[in-house]
């Protein structure tokens, strides 16, 4: 269906910001990044080690989209206190790249023009550096945004939201391990192809949706398996992959790694992923649902909490080998799963994925190695007892991923929740087990009110997300004035295709 493309509420048009493009990187006295002279000294020396020519500097936006600029090395190596700015602008852009105003009404502080969209100073986490192999001469490294009036990190944003939660589980003696399941789609397109087509009817790298086939892998074996060495070479170690439900569509397991570190990976694989796919005349999407028929692209956790170095969750005294700790933490998870929603499904179109029997865990339910469950607990074995949540689509942050799960987790911590009895059958034929929002305005609601998301988040990441996420709605709604919602609408796929 065609959609109207100048449709959103609050478009300010083409934006100026007046800039200080300052080519140096600043190191926080406090958060993720370490001291001013340990960040320095750690960046210079893997410059040196690696002979690099440029540092490409990004941070994740509520999005989950790489922002960031591009740093000569050299200036890095001089040593010059200037930090690196970018203006606050970035907060309130949405997908499409076009910011929004604040919300009328509120006088709460928003990057707006009132304060001239201000910079914020970009500050790196010297741990995340890494080599770009398919960019000669390019590092990598993933940092925040710091206020420059000396207010500290946005603690709004999602890496620093998730550090803040990784924190509370160290205050309780417990250390997370965390691996992303990634889910999407190749096509045999280019950039200029897709756009040509408008974003239509485009060509799967294999037609035929085959999941686990070994020969659609070795039929494209120099494609994925160079794409795997790659990502690997770039610091993000895969465990597998295989072809998955969908025409065209492949699944990457990574290894697991403590909380934000498997964040920064999900993050750096989405990113990784597009441009090795570009630079093989291949285009790759993470769109939670391209098409109403068929399989989705889906994103997968796998997380665990260990002590002392055992594993938290597994107890061989219990008839389902869960421990306690488990149990109030699956129950968190699944109480309040209606409320975080919106952070496993950021997008309208993410709502469309939510079809059963389609490996959306979309119910509110929990089972032992029962994949129509929202929440699959594997206890096999007391190092590889863990549970996985099913529900988000390949648009999520992945950031947010973890956050959502550890937030609601600690609730079901805090509040030594036990859960309802597992499910296990078919979850989606029991519609008295309830399921998540339909709508993305059904999840904002929920997601806003919910004393549990404001307290285990705060209200200032509450705010900003719930704000970005009710701009999609508008956008949406706009695009869509006077038309029929059949499908996935011309308007989705413009907006989500790339970006998601």
């Amino acid at each position: 269906m065609k959609a109207r493309s100048s449709n959103c509420p609050g478009f300010m048009g083409t934006v100026a910001v007046a800039r200080r493009w300052l080519y140096c990187i600043g190191y926080p006295s406090r958060g993720t990044g370490g001291s001013v002279t340990g960040g320095q000294d750690t960046l210079r020396q893997f410059i040196r080690k690696h002979k690099l020519d440029a540092v490409s500097v990004t941070v994740p936006d509520l999005h989950g989209i790489a922002r960031g600029k591009k740093v000569p090395a050299r200036r890095i190596l001089e040593g010059d206190a200037s930090p690196m700015r970018m203006s606050n602008l970035m907060v309130m852009l949405d997908y499409a790249g076009i910011p929004h105003p604040p919300p009328e009404n509120d006088d709460r502080w928003w990057p707006s023009w009132s304060e001239g969209y201000a910079d914020t100073r970009m500050v790196v986490d010297p741990t995340t550096a890494r080599v770009v192999p398919w960019q000669p001469g390019t590092g990598l490294v993933v940092g925040d945004f710091e206020h420059v009036d000396g207010r500290g990190i946005l603690e709004y944003l999602p890496r620093a939201t998730l550090t803040r939660l990784v924190r509370r589980l160290a205050d309780l003696g417990l250390e997370s391990r965390a691996a992303i399941e990634m889910e999407f789609m190749l096509f045999d397109e280019t950039h200029r192809s897709v756009a040509e087509k408008g974003h239509r009817n485009l060509v799967p790298l294999w037609p035929t949706p085959q999941a686990y086939r070994l020969t659609t892998l070795g039929l494209h074996d120099e494609l994925l398996s160079g794409m795997s060495r790659a990502l690997d070479e770039f610091g993000l170690p895969v465990e597998t992959w295989n072809v998955e439900a969908g025409p065209g569509q492949v699944e990457i397991n990574l290894a697991p790694a403590p909380a934000l570190e498997a964040a920064d990976h999900g993050f750096l694989f989405k990113h990784g992923v597009k441009e090795l796919a570009a630079t093989r005349d291949v285009y790759a999407s993470f769109i939670s649902k391209l098409s109403a028929d068929g399989f989705g692209n889906g994103t997968h956790l796998n997380f665990s909490l260990w002590r002392d170095g055992e594993n938290a969750f597994h107890s061989p005294d219990s008839e389902t080998g869960m421990s306690p700790l488990m149990r109030h933490f699956v129950a968190g998870m699944v109480r309040t799963l209606p409320d975080f929603t919106l952070m496993y499904a950021p997008t309208v179109n993410s709502y469309r994925r939510f079809v059963p029997h389609f490996s959306t865990g979309m119910m509110l339910s929990w089972g032992l190695d029962n994949k129509s469950n929202a929440i699959r607990c594997v206890t096999e074995s007391p190092s590889l007892t863990r549970l996985e949540q099913r529900t988000a689509g390949g648009d999520v942050n992945p950031y947010l991923l973890l956050a959502a799960c550890i937030g609601a987790g600690l609730h079901g911590i805090d509040n030594e929740l036990e859960p309802a009895p597992p499910t296990e059958s078919d979850a989606y034929a029991d519609a008295s087990l309830g399921r998540v929002p339909e709508t993305i305005d059904e999840a904002v609601e929920r997601f806003e009110r919910s004393e549990v998301v404001n307290a285990v988040l705060g209200e200032d990441f509450v705010r900003f997300y719930a704000h970005s996420r009710r701009i999609e709605s508008q956008c949406f709604a706009a695009a869509m004035e006077g038309l029929d919602d059949e499908g996935v609408s011309d308007w989705e796929l413009a907006r989500y295709l790339e970006m998601a």
